[in-house]
């Protein structure tokens, strides 16, 4: 019976580790949904939403802006003022945060035009 209980044991820790590690490398950076969709323009409410998030955050420059929502409540932003230079921004108005991409996910992103 002890030796069932250790069993059941390293099973579920086995199971528990290999959760963690896949947990790990599904990042935005990582999720090919991220590259994929297509940008659009933000509905009304999106568009009162991150404004309002980026104005919070002292981010300007964005006279225009393009999103893709990659689950509910989280963005990538391209934001530009001249329609050829493009900043990416990486929002969830959900929790109020607003962050610069990382190079890494920069490099891959595609400008909306």
């Amino acid at each position: 019976m002890r030796e069932f209980l250790w069993i059941i044991l390293i099973v579920i820790g086995f199971f528990w580790i290999v959760g963690k590690c896949s947990e790990e490398d599904n990042t935005i950076i990582s999720d090919k949904r991220t590259y994929e969709s297509s940008w659009r323009q933000a509905t009304n409410e999106e568009l009162f939403t991150i404004s309002k998030l980026m104005v919070k955050n002292s981010i300007t420059g964005c006279g225009e802006y393009h999103i893709k929502e990659i689950e509910n409540g989280e963005y990538i932003i391209a934001c530009t003022r001249d329609g050829k230079n493009w900043k990416y921004y990486v929002a969830w108005p959900n929790i109020d945060k607003i962050y610069l991409a990382s190079v890494d996910m920069e490099k891959k992103l595609k400008p909306p035009y």
